[in-house]
Parts: C-alpha cells; sequence; structure tokens
C-alpha cells in the first residue's frame, strides 16, 4: 500500500487482498496498480498476470467491495495497454459471462435469468464492469492521478509528486503469495460418502475460506477425491490436510466467479498433476477466454493445459464409478448445479421458490425450467446448498429449509459467514449444518483405516517414487518409518551434513528456506533429501515444519537400492545441469533428478539431420552444447540456435504432427532427447514445464516466419 495525496494505491492484488485488508482493519483502496506481463517462458507457472500459479490481477472483489459497499469507482492500473484491454475481457467473462449470444447455443434463456438474478434497481439493469471500475494504463497516461504521478522506470514503479519521488516499489515479485487462513487439519475416518470442507465461507470474510470442498466417492479408502470448485491457495490449503494434488481425481467448476475459481490456475499449472475438469460448455469456453487473458496465451495453449469433460444439462458423465449430472443454476453468471453419487451442490444458486413462481408469470422461467430448478435436489443424500443471501444468493429463511430439507436426508448450508438457523424451525435443525472450514460429513458404511495404504498413497504421489512398480511401492510401505516434527521444529538446516536418508512429506507442509529467504512450500507427496542419501552432500536448504508434519524416512540401506533401480546416480550431473537453466532453477532438486531420468544424452556430429521437414515427430530435443540450424520445405535456412537450454521438436512429437523445419547440427554437438512417451508423461505430471516448453518453441516458429540469410 502506499500513501499518496490521491489517495492509497494498492501495488499488486493476488488472491484474498481484500480479505487481507479487512482483517488488517485497512480500508480496500480505489486505486490498484497491477504488475508487469511475466514474459512467456521466463518462469515455471507464469505468463501474464500470473507467476507461479497466482494470479496477481485478482481484483474482482476489491472492485465489489468500492461499488456496492463504498459507493464508489475502482481504478486499475496496467503497464500496457495490452494487460488492461485482457482485464477488461476478464472482468467481463467473471463479472457478466459470455457476451455473444452465440455462446450460449441452445441455452439462450440463460442470459434472461443471469439478468434477472442481477437486476440493479439503481441502472434498471445488470451492472458491467464499465459501471464499477476504470481500466487505464501506464502507457496511456493512466498513471496521471493529478497530485501523483505513477511511472515505471526499469523494475520500479516510482511515484512522484510536486515533482519530486515520494516512494518507489520494485516490480519484483519475490516472497510467495500464501493465504491468510488454512483449513483446520483433523483426522479423516471414511465413510462411503465423506465431504471435507476446506472452506464454505465467500469472498468477503476475512476470517473464512471462500466455498470449496472435497468428496470421497465409494467403497474403497484408495478413491481419489473430487474437488468442487477451487479456492484460492488450493495447494498450501491442500497439503495443510495432507493431500497433494495427485489425490484429487477430477475438479468440478460450477462458475467463474472469482472466489470459486481462484486456484484453478494454481492447480493447473504448479500440480504436479494433470487436472481432470468437469463443468459446462458455455462455462469451459468462457474459462479459456478468462484463462487466455489471465496468461496473455492462445486459448488453444491454455486448453492444451487441462482434460475437459463436458458436464452438460442431460449428458451425464461417468468416471470411475462416479455418475456425474447437472442443470444450469439461476445465478448472475451461467453456473451448474452438479449431483453426483448421493451429493447435490447448488453452486451458487439464488433458490427461492415463491421467487421462482414470480420470474415464471413475467416469462422469464418456462414452467418446465421451474420444475426441474425445483426438482433437482430430490432425493439427495447430502445438499451443498449456497445460502450467502442478497439479490444473487440464497437467503436464509424457515420457508427456504423447510423446502430443503424435504428434498435430501441432509442440508449443508455454505457460501455464509454466519451462521445462525432462524428460532422458528419446526423439528427439522438436527438436519442442518454449516460447511466450516474444515468440516466433515460422513455417511455410511465406516472404511477401514490403513496407515500402510496411507504410505503407499504417498510414495505414489511422488513422481520420483512413482516410477517404481506398484508391488515395490506396496513392499516398501511396510519397511519404511515415519518420523515427526511438531509446528516450527527445523527439520534440517541447510549446510548440516548428510544422515543419507530420503524423505517424502507424508502429512502437513515443509517451508524451504535458502539463504534466509523462503523459496517454497512442499506439501504431501515431495521428496527431499535424495542428493545427500546419494553421494552425502550436506544440506543445500533449511528445512521447517509448518503446522505437525510427518515425513516417509527412507533410510540407506532401502533408499540405495531404489536409487540403483532407478539410476539415479547417473541422472544426478543432468539434474546439476537442469538447475543451471534459469526457467527451471526454482523446481525442487528432486523434480529434476526425476525430468533427468527422462532425458537421453546424444553426440550429433556436424552436418549430422536429426530430422527433415514433414517427417512424424518421434521425439522432443534439448539443445546442451553446440548449434542446430532449421530449414524449410525448400531447403532455405531459417532460424538457427546455439544457446543450452533451448527446446525444439517438442510440438510434433507431442501432438503426433508432421515436423515443420529440417534440423540438422551445424557443428559437433551434443542433444537429450525427449521420447514422445517422456513428453507425455511430462504432459501429465508436469504442466508447468510443458508449458514454458511450448512457448520456447512457438517463439522459435513465430520468428522462423521471415527467413534468416544465410
Amino acid at each position: 500500500m502506499v500513501e499518496t495525496q490521491a489517495g492509497a494505491i494498492l501495488v499488486n492484488s493476488p488472491p484474498e487482498t481484500l480479505k487481507y485488508l479487512l482483517s488488517a482493519g485497512i480500508e480496500p483502496p480505489a486505486y490498484v496498480l497491477l504488475p508487469p506481463d511475466v514474459v512467456r517462458g521466463q518462469e515455471l507457472g507464469s505468463s501474464g498476470f500470473v507467476r507461479r500459479g497466482i494470479n496477481y490481477a485478482s481484483v474482482e472483489f476489491i472492485i465489489y467491495s468500492n461499488f456496492f459497499v463504498r459507493n464508489r469507482r475502482a481504478r486499475l492500473i496496467t503497464v500496457t495497454e495490452d494487460q488492461a484491454r485482457r482485464l477488461r475481457l476478464i472482468l467481463a467473462e467473471t463479472m457478466n459471462g459470455p457476451a455473444d449470444d452465440a455462446a450460449y447455443g441452445p441455452y439462450l434463456w440463460i442470459r434472461r435469468e443471469c439478468a434477472a438474478v442481477s437486476y440493479y434497481p439503481s441502472f434498471g439493469r445488470s451492472p458491467r464492469p464499465d459501471d464499477m471500475v476504470d481500466v487505464v494504463s501506464l502507457e496511456m497516461g493512466g498513471g496521471d492521478l493529478g497530485a501523483t504521478q505513477i511511472r515505471l522506470q526499469g523494475d520500479t514503479f516510482t511515484f512522484v509528486e510536486a515533482g519530486s519521488v515520494v516512494a518507489e516499489v520494485s516490480t519484483q515479485i519475490t516472497q510467495m503469495a500464501l493465504p491468510l487462513t488454512v483449513a483446520p487439519p483433523r483426522p479423516l475416518q471414511r465413510q462411503e460418502l465423506t465431504l471435507q470442507f476446506i472452506g464454505g465461507s465467500d469472498g468477503f470474510d476475512p476470517a473464512g475460506i471462500t466455498t470449496c470442498f472435497l468428496a470421497y466417492l465409494g467403497n474403497d479408502v484408495q478413491t481419489q477425491a473430487t474437488l468442487f470448485d477451487a479456492a484460492a491457495y488450493v495447494l498450501v490449503r491442500l497439503g495443510h490436510l495432507g493431500m497433494s494434488s495427485h489425490h484429487i481425481s477430477e475438479v468440478v467448476l460450477s462458475h467463474l466467479h472469482e472466489d470459486h475459481v481462484a486456484g484453478l490456475p494454481e492447480l493447473i499449472l504448479m500440480g504436479g498433476h494433470r487436472v481432470r475438469l468437469l463443468t459446462s460448455d458455455i462455462i469451459y469456453t468462457s474459462l479459456l477466454r478468462m484463462l487466455g487473458a489471465m496468461l496473455a496465451l492462445p486459448e488453444a495453449e491454455v486448453a492444451a493445459l487441462f482434460e475437459y469433460y463436458p458436464l452438460n444439462p442431460g449428458m451425464p458423465v461417468e468416471i470411475d464409478g462416479r455418475h456425474f449430472e447437472a442443470i444450469y443454476a439461476i445465478h448472475s453468471i451461467p453456473t451448474i448445479a452438479v449431483r453426483v453419487n448421493g451429493i447435490c451442490y447448488s453452486g451458487d444458486m439464488r433458490y427461492d421458490e415463491d421467487w421462482f413462481t414470480e420470474l415464471e408469470s413475467r416469462g422469464v422461467l418456462s414452467a418446465e425450467r421451474h420444475q426441474e430448478l425445483i426438482r433437482f435436489a430430490e432425493g439427495a443424500s447430502v445438499l451443498v446448498q449456497d445460502v450467502g443471501g442478497g439479490a444473487i444468493h440464497s437467503t436464509i429463511t424457515p420457508r427456504l429449509l423447510q423446502a430443503l430439507t424435504a428434498k435430501s436426508q441432509r442440508l449443508v448450508l455454505a457460501h455464509t459467514s454466519r451462521h445462525m438457523l432462524p428460532t422458528d424451525l419446526e423439528g427439522i435443525d438436527g438436519r442442518i449444518e454449516f460447511a466450516q472450514s474444515g468440516h466433515v460429513v460422513a455417511m455410511g458404511q465406516l472404511l477401514p483405516d490403513d496407515e500402510r495404504l496411507e504410505i503407499v498413497e504417498t510414495i505414489s504421489a511422488c513422481p520420483l517414487f512413482a516410477r517404481l512398480s506398484v508391488a515395490k511401492r506396496l513392499s516398501l510401505a511396510v519397511q519404511v518409518e515415519t518420523v515427526a516434527w511438531e509446528d516450527g521444529a527445523t527439520i534440517m538446516h541447510e549446510g548440516d551434513p548428510s544422515d543419507r536418508s530420503a524423505y517424502i512429506v507424508h502429512s502437513g507442509l515443509v517451508e524451504i528456506w535458502i539463504g534466509g529467504a523462503q523459496v517454497r512450500i512442499l506439501g504431501r507427496g515431495s521428496s527431499i533429501g535424495e542428493r545427500g542419501a546419494i553421494w552425502g552432500d550436506s544440506r543445500s536448504s533449511t528445512m521447517k515444519a509448518r503446522g505437525r508434519v510427518q515425513l516417509v524416512r527412507f533410510p540407506p540401506d532401502i533408499f540405495q537400492p531404489i536409487a540403483e533401480q532407478l539410476g539415479l546416480a547417473d541422472a544426478f550431473a543432468r539434474a546439476d545441469w537442469l538447475a543451471k537453466i534459469p526457467v527451471l532453477r526454482e523446481l525442487p532438486w528432486a523434480s529434476l533428478l526425476d525430468l533427468a531420468l527422462d532425458f537421453q544424452p546424444r553426440q550429433v556430429a556436424s552436418g549430422e539431420m536429426l530430422f527433415n521437414y514433414g517427417d512424424p515427430g518421434y521425439d522432443g530435443y534439448v539443445l546442451v552444447l553446440g548449434e542446430i540450424a532449421f530449414s524449410d520445405a525448400n531447403g532455405t535456412l531459417i532460424d538457427m540456435i546455439s544457446e543450452p537450454g533451448q527446446f525444439f521438436g517438442g510440438r510434433s512429437a507431442l501432438y503426433g504432427t508432421p515436423r515443420s523445419a529440417s534440423a540438422r547440427a551445424t557443428v559437433d554437438s551434443e542433444i537429450w532427447e525427449l521420447s514422445a512417451p517422456a513428453i507425455q508423461r511430462l504432459n501429465l505430471l508436469y504442466p508447468n514445464i510443458l508449458m514454458h516448453l511450448r512457448a520456447v518453441e512457438a517463439e522459435l516458429q513465430r520468428s522462423r516466419k521471415t527467413p534468416l540469410d544465410p
């Protein structure tokens, strides 16, 4: 926050900034200054407004707070006009939904419903972003605030008043953005139907986490969870519950309001696991536009980052015995309500049967649509219902609770910080509960709780150890032990000698500190200590427990045979070389070691062809040493690369398309080959790395549009 004569100015706005401000007693400012774009391919999981999966232009609730609470317009200031254009697109998609009637296909009536929900009497229509906020850029003079001038000078924002610099703020973001609160961990005794709430509140509640929950559905304790919506900082919050993204089978996305989607970029780009996403076609195409603008990527590139499973009304989806079906809820933007195996999630539906009757009389709802809304939750074992109140959410009334408890065995009220029921309920309050952070709802038969199976899950969640056979992982689970540290304890200290053991985080979070600065947080499935276990090197970082932490320990007599089987010693030097590539240096060394196992070194003689134009692509390559020339179908030279770490040939191998150029070594060179199966594995486990490699190669392809002078 920078205090100026023009007013307070917020610099950067990661998710939940409003919660931080309210918690600190700071009035949300009207001015927000956003950072420059991250250049594609410069940093893993980073592009456009997004850094390591975190969106630093997460401004929706700052805008709402200014407009609806303080009755004033906010002003968002970007560096470039392109950023301003993209930010306007993001706000249009998240606040009003798709603008083009064609985007709704056969569901154009949704626009009428959304307009009815979001009707604002002062305007006689729904509010639009232009009503609530100005989006300007420094490039086009948007830094002129009268008494205060904002300028970008190199890597610094300068604030000038009366010709003097009154403040300077670096544009470099070096500290990790972290959540204000996390759900309290509690032992989870699984039953046939189990819900675990990461959060159950709204975007304005500084003490609560927005509605987001895990659903375990099935009779097997190894069944993965379904995640409903994605709260901000979802990876840290999962880690605090003793989970990683590997434990999530699929993500159900109800709609694109920031409090339901803020954690999705992080899950997609930094989760170490390719996301399966279920939502409707209308929401999906809107999501691609939103993420494309957020990441400054073409929509096709965004679509390649995750697996999309269409979940449209009347078209159920089956995944591993889970039967998903959906209808469009009634909200201010397109939203789905979802049923799966006894659970019904309303999304942010404004449920009000009297109001539905009024809408039908006005022609907004058809009789069939009216009945669809009323009947969708009937027979559910558990109904998770939004009750945020106001014009666009359900409001708690005795009539609402009577209607909803008649539809389901248990009613869970979410999306609210007000945990109070009316006093005049008639015998149904015992069936109603509120979804607070960490809350668990469970029904059906208890499932056996086997600690060894949990250890197998932890081992399997680690990409390095997941290379082992299932039988080997099962065998390891009965040989290893778990060791524990209390909150704040130092697990390992930088510079200390290694105990020659390797570890995997089993529960809790581990902070990694290097040179006195916190560089990352590791959760379940993250492995640590391999370097020391292989060569006996001293510890390269300090590791501290955040909350109570359990690690699975692999003592030398167990780890060394694993290292030999996987060939870790041979990959050691390759991992160290990868660590020197700027974009990869922030990865945990265990991830670099895992990547190094897939690269196969190859010496290429001067003049040797690597591939020809039009050939099928079976491998991608990284240049380690030397020079590679590229030519078109006519043999005309179009580009040359000589910088170590440059990637080429991967798009053809990943997508099965013919080579778009020929490649040959112009001097004796060394390359590392990455086979198509290895690229597919990279696509599944490290989508952030693949995004980087695609960005590098796309830049290379753009440069080839203009042939170089031979």
